[in-house]
């Protein structure tokens, strides 16, 4: 193997490690946050609900519909998430919406802790 294929390799390998290292340094912007909810009392039997989402107190807007009591969102770290849900039937007709969630910002805290340190 010639002395410029060896750099070559080098230098490919500490780039590859520069960026892994770079990749698990970011911040983390978005986090899964899981609601529920339970089904109304009253009037015909729900087929599915329909979820709307506000960031910071903004307008509602509508981001999936489900067929459970629950839904996963994926929120963005650092702005306050609310929804709220309505039940519709199968003939297509859409209950009230439920009063909104409480505002929530999602945090991921602290970094946890580094594994043990090893010679190499």
């Amino acid at each position: 193997m010639n002395t410029t294929r060896i750099i070559l390799m080098a230098s490919l390998f500490c780039m590859m490690a520069i960026s892994m290292a770079a990749t698990s340094a970011q911040a983390q912007t978005e986090m899964p946050v899981s609601y529920t909810w339970t089904e109304p009392t009253t009037g015909t039997a729900v087929d599915h609900y329909v979820v709307e989402h506000s960031v910071d107190g903004g307008n509602w807007t509508e981001v999936g519909t489900v067929s459970t009591n629950s839904y996963t969102l994926t929120a963005t770290v650092g702005q306050s998430h609310q929804i709220r849900v309505a039940g519709v039937d199968v003939d297509g007709r859409k209950g009230p919406n439920s009063v909104a969630s409480d505002p929530y910002a999602p945090d991921p805290g602290a970094p946890g802790q580094p594994g043990k340190p090893i010679t190499f």
